[in-house]
């Protein structure tokens, strides 16, 4: 395929919302034509965001062929209830990985954490979560946050927004990280609230 009508594909695929909320039929036969297939795959999500129809998602999970595709479909799908299982069809690890964190910070089901094999995405992913909640909820989660300086980040942000005093639970935190870099631009931070 030239490089003209995979830029034409793309510029459709992001345009078929607007055309959906006109006729879904012509939005569904736009995204038919497409022969780009990462340029389908993302207008059939979006058909399948604003028609919550199940065969749009069906449609792009069966032309998906590799890693990226599986992801993009995570990625970009906002009714993710349907999509526990797509994960496990990505080979990469660290893309499943990815997956799963998408997941994990959409649903926020602390189960889909214990398939998350680098704690460093599953840490981040956390303190995302964390960060969203209230208190004492994000106290908690932050807590739960396997890697040291990812729950110190959270702890701090906490601290600053609810406006209570983690400071000796930081510290000891901080002591945690192996790295001196990063224990030095966390110190920093502390100073700095």
């Amino acid at each position: 395929m030239d490089i003209s009508r995979k830029m034409r594909d793309s510029e459709l695929a992001e345009k078929v919302i607007a055309v959906a909320e006109k006729d879904l039929n012509v939005a569904a036969k736009v995204v038919e034509s497409l022969e780009d297939r990462d340029a389908k795959i993302f207008g059939l999500i979006c058909l399948y965001n604003f028609s919550k129809d199940r065969k749009f998602l069906d449609d792009a999970l069966a032309i998906a062929e590799n890693d990226d595709d599986f992801l993009r479909i995570v990625e970009h799908s906002e009714d993710v209830s349907e999509l526990s299982d797509v994960p496990s069809k990505i080979k990469s690890k660290y893309k499943r990985d990815v997956a799963y964190s998408i997941l994990l910070e959409k649903t926020g089901d602390m189960n889909l954490a214990l398939k998350i094999r680098d704690l460093r995405i599953l840490s981040a992913s956390m303190k995302r979560i964390a960060l969203r909640k209230t208190y004492p909820e994000n106290l908690s989660t932050a807590r739960m946050i396997p890697e040291p300086y990812y729950r110190a980040l959270a702890l701090i942000e906490i601290s600053k927004k609810e406006n209570i005093d983690l400071r000796g639970e930081i510290d000891s935190v901080v002591q945690q990280i192996k790295s001196q870099v990063l224990r030095r631009r966390l110190r920093e931070k502390i100073i700095k609230f």
